[in-house]
């Protein structure tokens, strides 16, 4: 499924790409995160407890920032298994600075597999695009929050 949008930050694009690289804020941001751990520069194992509609898990998680190019993008690749199934996701996240403001635009695709895949597509597409879409909402309220 894609997943794709964009949130508006009042903050500098360098501000925000400290954000998306800042393993606080990004632990902040996820969804259901326990805890995030640096395995190895810009790799991350996390903890992750999610619900999808009547199917809840602890999905254990990597997360990879790769491709990047400093300010303006980079690549954010995800995995997340349980024993209710699994969860892929495969990301570019690009940051545009206009009118005083950062755009973080995203446009990845996600698959899911397992009992969660069972939940029904069209619930899981929406589920997935309101989780992907908090995570963002979350960074911009953090950037906001950030002393400059």
């Amino acid at each position: 499924m894609n997943v794709n949008g964009e949130v508006i930050v009042k903050a500098s694009k360098e501000d925000v790409w400290r954000a998306l690289n800042d393993p606080e804020t990004l632990k902040k941001a996820t969804p259901g995160c326990k805890s995030l751990t640096e395995i190895e520069p810009d790799c991350y194992k996390a903890e992750i407890s999610v619900g999808i509609a009547a199917v809840r898990g602890d999905y254990e998680s990597t997360i990879k920032i790769l491709d990047k190019n400093e300010p303006d993008r980079y690549r954010l690749v995800m995995s997340a298994n349980s024993p209710m199934g699994f969860v892929e996701g495969d990301a570019t996240v690009e940051l545009v600075h206009e009118d005083m403001k950062t755009y973080i635009k995203y446009n990845g695709v996600a698959q899911v597999g397992g009992k969660v895949a069972g939940v029904g597509q069209r619930m899981l597409s929406g589920v997935a695009k309101l989780i992907v879409k908090d995570f963002f909402k979350k960074i911009a309220k953090e950037t906001n929050t950030q002393p400059h």
